[in-house]
């Protein structure tokens, strides 16, 4: 008998704890530094966050609506706690939260800018491709003569395909992402 695997998002929330109407993150640490990326210079306030640990609380907010409130909880040995680090976390995760929105902001522009050019070359490129097949529709037609205008209606399309990419599509996930930032991270701690 086959079981029914329910995958949806209630299915998910499932999974966590709620409090007051908010699901809780919970995150346990043998010690507080685990959090924080070892190689990092920075002072404790300002320190970047581990990869892993990103990437955990990233994907589990990225899992729910931005309307669903949540919370995260981090729970440390009692022996490291006190209002002081309480404070310095929170300001930790804001920080690294409020860098990456930066960075995403970053690629967002890059994104975009790399689409404007690539767009402007592609036009150029297909006008030259279209007035080639004008200058060959002047000669006697012929396989080779249909052969070389059908390709190249084709190539000067295909030159569009990254730009086009870019702006139907490529920019979603980054301003998602961004959203995600934004929302979670810096508008609700």
């Amino acid at each position: 008998m086959a079981r029914r695997v329910d995958l949806s998002p209630s299915g998910t929330e499932a999974l966590y704890r709620e409090r007051e109407g908010k699901l809780l993150i919970e995150l346990e640490l043998h010690s507080m530094m685990q959090i924080f990326n070892s190689f990092d210079p920075a002072p404790f306030h300002e320190k970047e966050l581990d990869e892993d640990a990103e990437v955990y609380i990233y994907n589990i907010v990225g899992e729910f609506p931005l309307k669903k409130p949540l919370e995260i909880i981090i729970y440390v040995p009692p022996s490291e706690f006190n209002r002081e680090t309480e404070r310095t976390l929170k300001e930790a995760i804001k920080n690294h939260f409020l860098y990456r929105k930066v960075l995403t902001e970053i690629d967002l522009r890059r994104l975009l800018q790399r689409g404007r050019r690539n767009i402007t070359i592609a036009v150029i490129f297909l006008f030259l491709c279209l007035l080639m097949i004008r200058l060959l529709s002047t000669f006697e037609s012929g396989l080779l003569s249909t052969m070389l205008s059908e390709g190249l209606i084709i190539i000067g399309w295909v030159a569009m395909w990254e730009p086009i990419n870019v702006f139907l599509y490529g920019w979603w996930p980054i301003v998602q992402k961004k959203e995600i930032f934004t929302e979670r991270f810096l508008t609700r701690m």
